[in-house]
């Protein structure tokens, strides 16, 4: 399994077109100040779910789901339906059983975070999505010229050239960038990558080509509070990507964390964990001192568009 378990923690194993996965529960039933956290990992959730778990245990109970494909999961089918990611979330929602939870959702987990949200309102009380836009064919036209073509295909083989091209969009790779911790991070980046195998980069590419297939336009809608935030610097899913993508909904705040970029989530640990208990704790986002910016988005009722407030 891609977290680390302590004996106070739950492991739950989950099966979903016969394909085995699971998610890791620190129980709070003491004093929670909250819904359920529900956290969708991505391929770098193992570097910093420590931080996050000791962040979220005086808050709430925190579920981190070990998505296929991922550590000791089973691999993803290369011919996965494209609401795979779906149903295996709602797995884990019906048989915690977790009847409303905050959603957590980043980078490759975003855009199923947000399909999750919008297919079942009722059982999302808040929304977060953190380095994220709402598909992967909005992160395609993003990136048209500069998207890896080693993830599209079946089997990958992966060398520098290919390496330095996904960390330049993970890192800013602007010569001076103020981006804290920067160097140790495209290194612990580097090392993961060089220690890979050809087996394992090709299941990397299958799990998130199955992400990827979501749906574009997902049936219902959410309406409930939504956090979205990223680095200042993040070339991935750059600053006003994620602002527009925060506009498209009824009630939502938009952040960027100072000196960070794509993956703010390493370089600003503590930051980010702040960021987003305040959020689900309904506590004060306004004038932090390691935000960069910050917005809040409201329908307009006079017009029924969207407006900044």
């Amino acid at each position: 399994m891609d977290v680390f378990a302590v004996p106070d923690d739950e492991i739950r194993t989950f099966v979903v077109d016969g394909l085995q996965f699971s998610c890791r529960i620190l129980w709070n039933d003491d004093a929670p100040k909250t819904a359920p956290v529900v956290y969708t990992h991505d391929v770098f959730a193992r570097m910093h779910d420590r931080g996050l778990s000791i962040s979220m245990k005086d808050v709430a109970t925190l579920v981190q789901v070990s998505l296929p494909g991922s550590g000791d999961a089973d691999d993803v089918p290369a011919d996965a339906p494209p609401d795979f990611f779906l149903r295996a979330l709602l797995k884990v929602m019906d048989e915690v059983p977790l009847s409303r939870v905050n959603l957590v959702g980043g980078s490759a987990t975003g855009p199923l975070a947000y399909q999750f949200a919008q297919r079942y309102p009722e059982r999302v009380r808040r929304l977060v999505l953190v380095g994220a836009v709402a598909s992967a064919a909005e992160l395609r036209r993003l990136h048209a010229d500069t998207a890896p073509a080693w993830l599209e295909k079946e089997t990958a083989d992966i060398g520098q050239a290919e390496v330095d091209a996904v960390l330049r969009l993970l890192v800013d790779p602007t010569p001076g960038s103020p981006v804290a911790g920067r160097d140790v991070v495209r290194d612990r980046l580097t090392a993961m990558f060089g220690r890979m195998t050809r087996d394992e980069l090709t299941r990397l590419a299958r799990r998130w080509r199955a992400l990827a297939a979501l749906p574009d336009t997902p049936g219902g809608a959410y309406e409930g509070p939504v956090l979205l935030f990223t680095g200042e610097f993040d070339v991935l899913t750059p600053p006003r990507a994620c602002r527009e993508f925060a506009a498209t909904f009824s009630d939502a705040a938009f952040a960027t964390i100072r000196q960070a970029d794509h993956m703010a989530h390493l370089e600003r640990i503590d930051e980010v964990a702040d960021l987003v208990c305040r959020f689900i704790t309904d506590q004060a986002l306004e004038d932090l001192p390691y935000l960069a910016s910050f917005e809040r988005f409201r329908e307009s009722r006079a017009a029924g568009d969207l407006s900044a407030v």
